[in-house]
């Protein structure tokens, strides 16, 4: 009777060890969950995560909230097809499909997006990430709003044309003088 009463001692106390050891792992696994977390809310440009399969959000940033003017909670689970219009859905999805299927990185300079406040022109990188073997299993994109950049260029390249035909203007007119 004594060594039985050793014994779940004994054994008792290695489940006490180990059940401190889960709560401090699963401890360790929440902070990094959280500093993860809140990496991906300050990054200030839209970060989402689709799931490979039928390409839903599983994951969207607040900068993408802002951008887009739609709430993660309504991004969650649904597609592209859920609020953009179909030429651009078809767009998004194929490029997405390019990037899962060749399983690498794929930068798209220049994309127009619909958005609750308008149009939207991003710069966008869409990265497949593989949790196990080489078949990604998600898709990771990060969009920046270069909409005033773009705006901004093209404005600069009206600039210039009208400059050089002023100045042909000008040495017409000098030429007819």
């Amino acid at each position: 009777a004594l060594a039985v009463a050793l014994f779940v001692s004994i054994l008792f106390s290695f489940f006490i060890f180990l059940y401190q050891k889960l709560v401090q792992k699963v401890s360790e696994l929440n902070e990094n969950e959280l500093f993860l977390d809140s990496i991906i809310e300050n990054i200030p440009n839209m970060v989402f995560i689709k799931e490979a399969k039928d390409l839903r959000f599983v994951r969207f940033n607040k900068a993408g909230e802002d951008l887009l003017g739609i709430s993660r909670s309504e991004m969650i689970g649904k597609n592209d097809y859920d609020f953009f219009p179909k030429e651009q859905s078809d767009f998004f999805i194929s490029k997405d499909r390019e990037v899962l299927e060749g399983a690498s990185v794929l930068d798209i300079p220049q994309e127009v997006i619909d958005t609750a406040s308008g149009k939207k022109t991003l710069h966008t990188i869409k990265i497949p990430i593989c949790l196990s073997g080489n078949k990604a299993d998600y898709l990771l994109g990060i969009s920046e709003d270069i909409t005033d950049i773009t705006k901004s260029r093209e404005a600069f390249v009206n600039l210039s044309k009208l400059t050089a035909l002023g100045q042909m203007a000008g040495g017409i007119a000098h030429e007819i003088n």
